[in-house]
């Protein structure tokens, strides 16, 4: 099972939404959402998971973002859903149980009695936590590497995002998650660039890998789209082999009427494609 952790961004909810109703969510992808901005994306996109069924965590207790109030958070406990909770206090002095639990101070997890845990925990690959906690887990990883500037992706245009035949299950994993084509950091707002980037992810030698497209320093937007894009058009067997995904039609949508849709439309295409890529290397069973 892949676990992606997204940060409630509204392109990101968009990404999730397009593929429900398009009918394209993978199987064996359950989103974890840290709600850090209230708009109606969010509450929309619940509402859409639990008419499709489609199961999905909510986080809680936010550490960062406009929930992180008391009014927030306890708003978000009311909600009639899956909760997910950061673990910011000794497991055993918590009040309410949860389904899944996700690590982040090492401290806290190494103070916590794991002994009766019943939940799934998110938990990097750390020997001293692993060999702490009980019960069943998720093993979280931070594959992309965000960099200051566009221009720096150049440098190393190509990368392994996460690698094949892990033997998860016999190392006591019940999936993994990571954080899409974010860091584990959390950041509010992109750094300036004159020039695009887009991060696409593909799967190559039973491995997943990212591969980032960054055009020159062009004077427009749409000219750096085109140019990324004619890249991209070169790229494509590789990127989803003999079926387009349904990110790589939106980009290529644009791309074929020559126009520039705007960077949050080339963040949902992109989330998209990666989700859909993510479900073809879980069918493959690696």
């Amino acid at each position: 099972m892949y676990y992606p952790y997204f940060r409630s961004k509204q392109f990101d909810l968009l990404a999730l939404q397009a593929l429900l109703d398009a009918d394209r969510f993978p199987e064996g992808i359950i989103p974890i959402i840290e709600p850090v901005k209230q708009n109606k994306a969010l509450l929309k996109l619940i509402a859409k998971f639990q008419a499709a069924h489609q199961p999905f965590y909510l986080i809680v207790n936010p550490q960062v973002g406009e929930f992180a109030t008391e009014e927030g958070l306890t708003s978000l406990e009311q909600l009639a859903v899956e909760k997910a909770f950061i673990l910011d206090q000794p497991l055993e002095s918590l009040e309410n149980s949860y389904p899944l639990i996700i690590t982040q101070s090492p401290q806290i997890v190494l103070e916590s009695d794991w002994q009766q845990n019943q939940a799934l925990v998110l938990v990097p690959e750390e020997f001293r936590l692993l060999a702490k906690i009980k019960g069943p887990k998720i093993l979280s990883q931070d594959g992309f590497t965000r960099l200051g500037s566009n221009s720096y992706y150049t440098e190393v245009p190509d990368e392994l995002l996460f690698k094949g035949n892990q033997n998860l299950a016999l190392r006591g994993f019940s999936g993994f998650s990571d954080f899409s084509i974010d860091s584990r950091i959390y950041y509010e707002h992109g750094y300036p660039s004159k020039r695009l980037a887009l991060h696409l992810i593909y799967m190559k030698d039973g491995n997943v890998r990212i591969h980032h497209f960054v055009s020159e320093e062009l004077p427009t937007q749409k000219e750096n789209f085109l140019q990324v894009m004619t890249e991209i058009k070169d790229w494509q067997d590789q990127l989803w082999e003999d079926k387009l995904t349904l990110g790589g039609e939106i980009l290529f949508e644009a791309f074929d009427r020559g126009h520039f849709p705007g960077m949050g439309v080339l963040r949902k295409a992109s989330v998209m494609h990666q989700l859909e890529i993510m479900g073809r290397f879980l069918r493959k069973d690696v």
